[in-house]
């Protein structure tokens, strides 16, 4: 998580050392979504023929090696392809985690699971972010970089110790088992619904430190106002535990899509210390409780094949924040982020709405196995 988030404050500073726009500067984001977008569904089918433990190790001794380049990197292309080396090798880690989450609780407690996922994901986002920012300002944003490079090549050699959750290998070819997922038809809701989520859920919220850092603040401030973000996420987690209890699953993902609205909504009117602020940190308990609940509806849709629909969630999230970010950049660079935010809240609609209603529909896989077998003996 660190790695991912801490581009937002680090793409105007590498703009400036490398002397491109920031256009150009903000692939180091939008090919790192688009890897982290592609792979996933290989890493789903490695992860179910040869274990989820030893699939993730493989991808954190890469990522540790990716890191290292992206530090080092001489000129805006040989940056531009170690940061989209990165992005595939780390998404063989978040996917891979929720799908071994979802082989060791139920579905209905395992969102409980995922929250506690959640605090780490905020705790890295939030550092992220925040050193990101400082490091540019005081250093170099080259050093940011050794920091989750480290850290990836700690934890491969600690997974060692982890156990694996996978109790049968899977036997099906991989077109089986993306044919599997494909054929579910809250799959394929969900996949459609995640690529307009993947955008306004982490490919626009990039844009929130380079808005404030176009009006003049330091890559320090930005990246300390947006690391409200991860604190959200921080906080909403644990509020998420009470509020699951007592509201219903549908209003929750409602809450969560109109905290983003807002917070888009307050960005598009003016880029100022407060709205950004607020814009952060609306994202980031819109990520708690909207986001999360997506992540664990992808873990249960076609159970038979986990990792592959969780890697395909991946896929679309991340294809869709690639899009976004690719698409809009050039708006940013001209420092057009009203009309870019205001964009941002529009797409937001329709993910609140369909997403809502969806999972209100949505009964969890055994009732719907139940209910299909009950239609065919019928």
């Amino acid at each position: 998580m660190a790695d991912r988030y801490a581009v937002a404050p680090l793409l105007i500073p590498m703009a400036l050392s490398m002397h491109v726009t920031l256009a150009a500067a903000s692939g180091a984001a939008s090919l790192y979504y688009l890897a982290y977008g592609l792979l996933p569904a290989a890493y789903g089918i490695l992860a179910d023929r040869y274990g989820r433990v030893r699939t993730m190790r493989g991808a954190l001794a890469g990522m540790a090696v990716a890191d290292v380049l992206s530090a080092v990197s001489p000129n805006l292309p040989f940056l531009l392809a170690a940061r989209a080396i990165t992005g595939g090798f780390a998404c063989g880690v978040m996917p891979l985690t929720l799908v071994y989450v979802g082989d060791r609780f139920a579905f209905s407690v395992r969102q409980q699971a995922i929250t506690t996922v959640l605090t780490f994901v905020a705790l890295g986002t939030a550092a992220g972010t925040l050193v990101a920012g400082l490091i540019a300002h005081f250093f170099s944003w080259r050093v940011f970089f050794l920091l989750p490079g480290i850290a990836a090549a700690i934890l491969a050699l600690g997974f060692a110790g982890l156990p694996e959750s996978l109790v049968s290998k899977s036997g099906n070819r991989a077109l089986a088992e993306i044919a599997a997922v494909l054929r579910n038809r809250w799959a394929i809701f969900l996949l459609t619904l995640s690529v307009v989520n993947g955008a306004v859920q982490f490919g626009l919220v990039t844009f929130l430190a380079p808005a404030l850092e176009a009006h003049g603040f330091s890559a320090a401030i930005a990246g300390t106002v947006v690391a409200s973000y991860g604190l959200a996420v921080l906080f909403c987690s644990r509020l998420f535990r009470f509020v699951a209890r007592r509201v219903p699953v549908p209003l929750i993902v409602a809450g969560g899509g109109t905290m983003l609205f807002a917070g888009y909504l307050a960005a598009a009117i003016t880029q100022t210390l407060p709205t950004i602020l607020f814009a952060s940190v609306m994202a980031g308990a819109s990520y708690a409780f909207m986001h999360s609940t997506f992540q664990t509806w992808a873990t249960d849709v076609v159970p038979q094949a986990r990792a592959t629909a969780t890697a395909l969630f991946a896929t679309a999230i991340f294809g869709g924040a690639a899009i976004a970010t690719a698409a809009l950049a050039a708006l940013a660079s001209s420092h057009q982020y009203s009309r870019l935010f205001l964009i941002a809240a529009t797409l937001t609609v329709p993910v609140v709405l369909a997403g809502s209603v969806g999972r209100s529909r949505y009964r969890g896989s055994e009732v719907e196995d139940a209910a299909q077998r009950g239609s065919q003996i019928g």
